[in-house]
């Protein structure tokens, strides 16, 4: 049966192929020529902003998306204005620290607290807000132990905390084995289902001799839909799925990219044989 069916495939393949190269040999006689202009998309500004109760500088990166064939490359932008504002303090306007790349110098980041970034580039402006949420602490790491597939024994690091009761959390976990991030596993949560109550949440697979390290964000919603968003485009496959749109973002007048307050712990752990 298995082999009836390999057969199968074989033959519908080389059909397949066929129809193709049929295809592909019937078309001069019938071409038309379609100008397709894959340059004519204006770039867009990007913006990355992080504010954290963690000791500053803060940065803030601006950059500018390419054409369809320079589509990996985004150029710095230079010689904007950045400012951060804490809701009832002054302004930290930033300094150009090099090309597309901006530090504060004053601010410094506190729970309760909502911030507001503003940048003023080629002259449009552009604004984003975002809500520091409260710290809420790692209460341990754990190694556990599960059977895979073929049998095969696998052992996760498990983040166990306690979310914050009568306040709506969302929370990201950013892990790093040996000192590497995954940057495209955004590990998020959303407390909707469990408030107050202890949560414990996969941070990522191990082996002996590993030094990890875990981090708890807690970040707002739009933080949380930026990133939920964008780890949806991560996953789509265009060949077999729809065309993927931007993240959710935060900020105005159509810029790419995320302005975020966050408050954030961390713990590490070694793995023994």
């Amino acid at each position: 049966m298995i082999k009836s069916a390999r057969y199968k495939r074989m033959f519908s393949l080389q059909a397949g192929i066929g129809f193709l190269c049929f295809i592909l040999l019937t078309l001069p006689a019938c071409q038309k020529v379609i100008q397709v202009d894959l340059n004519s998309a204006s770039s867009t500004l990007v913006i990355e902003g992080v504010i954290t109760d963690s000791n500053g500088p803060y940065k803030v990166l601006l950059s500018k998306t390419g054409s369809f064939f320079d589509s990996l490359k985004l150029a710095a932008v230079s010689g904007a204005k950045v400012i951060i504002r804490e809701d009832d303090g002054n302004p930290d306007t930033l300094l150009e620290f090099r090309p597309g790349v901006y530090l504060t110098s004053t601010i410094k980041g506190s729970p309760g607290h909502t911030y507001s970034l503003k940048v003023i580039s080629e002259g449009k402006e552009y604004d984003a807000s975002s809500s520091m949420m409260s710290r809420v602490a790692i209460d341990s790491l754990k190694v556990e132990e599960t059977t895979g597939f073929g049998g095969r024994i696998n052992h996760n690091v498990i983040c166990h905390f306690k979310d914050k009761k009568g306040e709506k959390n969302y929370y990201r976990l950013k892990f790093y084995q040996n000192g590497k991030s995954n940057a495209e596993n955004y590990r998020l949560y959303d407390d909707q289902y469990t408030d107050g109550e202890s949560i414990a949440m996969r941070a990522g697979g191990v082996k002996p001799g590993d030094h990890d390290k875990v981090e708890l964000m807690s970040i707002d919603k739009k933080t949380y839909d930026y990133y939920r968003t964008l780890e949806d485009i991560i996953r789509t496959n265009p060949f077999f799925g729809s065309t993927p749109a931007n993240p959710n973002s935060n900020i105005s007048n159509g810029a790419l990219g995320y302005f975020s307050a966050y408050s954030m712990t961390s713990k590490t752990i070694n793995i023994n044989k």
